[in-house]
């Protein structure tokens, strides 16, 4: 059999690999050619001679708690493969379906990846999202790199799926295995000046990031320090400089200060809250799941038509409709 088209499972059993679906900076992926719905992640043979150790002990860790993850929407690690000289090399995953949530929090990809977006279906995506990682944290795992192509949201329903889980920072049976990977502008201000993998990742930066993916997906993919005229992103980060805040200049014309003007305003309160307050103050970030009511809220007043549906309203809101303060009033 060929090498390059065959892996052995634990048992020493021979696998054929299909055609390659995709490569990176870590691996290549590919399906089980006899079971289609599974993948092969198999690691680069210079990423496997520096860090192969490292990455073998995290990701066989993370095959014990495969159990855990069953029934949760992520590829979870679940056997270890090998080569012909049964020298590790990756690992086994369920096959995720949908579009990455890239191009869902883009203002023209959406157009070709999601023609009937609108802002009902971006709410139902993000819900799904926090219910996922509301999962992950209650077994201690933290996402740490939030990268919106590691996001599938599958059209025609609101189902999400994350992917390239073997980042993900966790502990097993006494042994910690951090995130060792990141990107500055998703980070939150007290875990920059540090490599990532010397990072603890916690409920208070995850959710910081957290709440920058919601505001890209509602905003069309606007990062919320993104300031015209302003500094970068990660430096405005650093200093709290949030455009969107009350009376604050800097807001972009057009679509995005259209949508901002349309969002409800419990909605707002919390960006403005996170985004100046949670920026120094990592306690007073909101909860998952007091963003995942503020979006039903949305749900609820969408559907009597309080708000906008369209994801890019052609015109600012008219008069403020400034939302229900309380689910009973919904």
């Amino acid at each position: 059999m060929n090498a390059n088209t065959t892996i052995f499972d634990p048992q020493g059993t021979p696998r054929l690999l299909g055609p390659e679906l995709a490569s990176g900076g870590e691996g290549r992926v590919f399906p089980l050619h006899e079971y289609p719905d599974l993948l092969i992640k198999r690691y680069h043979p210079e990423v496997l001679a520096k860090r192969g150790p490292e990455l073998r002990s995290k990701t066989e860790a993370m095959v014990t708690l495969k159990e855990r993850f069953r029934s949760h929407p992520v590829s979870w690690p679940l056997l270890s493969v090998f080569d012909e000289q049964r020298q590790w090399v990756g690992y086994t995953m369920r096959r995720a379906q949908g579009v990455p949530m890239f191009r869902l929090a883009h203002a023209m990809a959406y157009v070709k990846s999601f023609p009937s977006l609108d802002r009902n279906q971006v709410v139902a995506y993000l819900r799904s999202l926090l219910a996922a990682l509301n999962g992950l944290h209650r077994h201690g795992v933290r996402v740490g790199d939030y990268n919106l192509n590691n996001i599938l949201c599958q059209p025609g329903s609101a189902a999400i799926s994350l992917i390239d889980c073997d980042s993900y920072q966790l502990k097993v049976a006494g042994q910690f295995f951090p995130c060792p990977v990141g990107s500055p502008d998703m980070t939150p201000k007290e875990q920059h000046g540090r490599a990532f993998s010397d990072i603890v990742r916690n409920e208070a930066s995850e959710r910081f990031s957290v709440a920058i993916v919601l505001f890209k997906c509602l905003m069309l993919g606007r990062h919320p320090y993104d300031i015209v005229g302003g500094d970068d992103p990660v430096n405005n980060l650093k200093a709290g400089r949030f455009a969107y805040g009350r009376g604050n200049t800097g807001v972009p014309k057009g679509p995005w200060f259209n949508i901002w003007s349309h969002m409800p305003h419990r909605l707002k309160e919390m960006f403005i809250h996170t985004f100046t307050v949670g920026a120094d103050q990592p306690e007073a970030r909101p909860s998952l799941n007091e963003w995942d009511l503020a979006l039903r809220l949305y749900q609820v007043e969408m559907a009597k038509g309080w708000h906008e549906c369209a994801i890019k309203p052609a015109q600012p809101k008219s008069r403020e409709y400034r939302g229900s303060r309380s689910m009973a009033q919904a």
